[in-house]
């Protein structure tokens, strides 16, 4: 029997659901936590943004936090999902994938899966239902799939 995977993401959360068809009853089947998704940047970062002197007058302020931090700790979090998903598939745990992701992460995942893993990919759906109830992510599906 072919079994689906369904990969409901954001950047501080992944579920991934199995289903033996689609949209159909969601079975858990593992959950990925990254405890920095949700922090600001400044409190990913070790130290305080400096200070610096107008380019005209006497005026000082204080510099915006590498925003970069939050990007590499996504595109990190995102490198783990990826790594798990590919694990499974390689074992056979999955046919057919299905993407339920914030819209943001899904774009790093796009860069991310590997060519088996794409090939697998049968829905992309960019929504962040994280933290709603099952029922609400298979509605989501159900929409997704009688649009199609």
């Amino acid at each position: 029997m072919k079994m689906n995977w369904i990969l409901v993401a954001n950047q501080a959360e992944a579920q991934i659901y199995s289903s033996c068809q689609l949209p159909g009853n969601l079975l858990l089947v593992d959950v990925l936590a990254n405890k920095e998704g949700t922090a600001h940047p400044r409190d990913l970062i070790s130290d305080a943004p400096g200070r610096a002197f107008d380019s005209t007058g006497s005026g000082r302020h204080a510099m915006e936090p590498n925003t970069g931090v939050k990007v590499e700790q996504r595109r990190r979090f995102v490198k783990e999902m990826v790594e798990r998903l590919q694990t499974a598939h390689s074992k056979g745990g999955f046919d057919k994938l299905v993407l339920l992701a914030a819209p943001a992460v899904l774009g790093v995942l796009r860069k991310s899966l590997t060519a088996d893993l794409t090939k697998s990919v049968i829905k992309e759906i960019p929504k962040d239902v994280i933290g709603q109830d099952v029922d609400k992510i298979q509605s989501q599906l159900k929409r997704a799939f009688a649009l199609s």
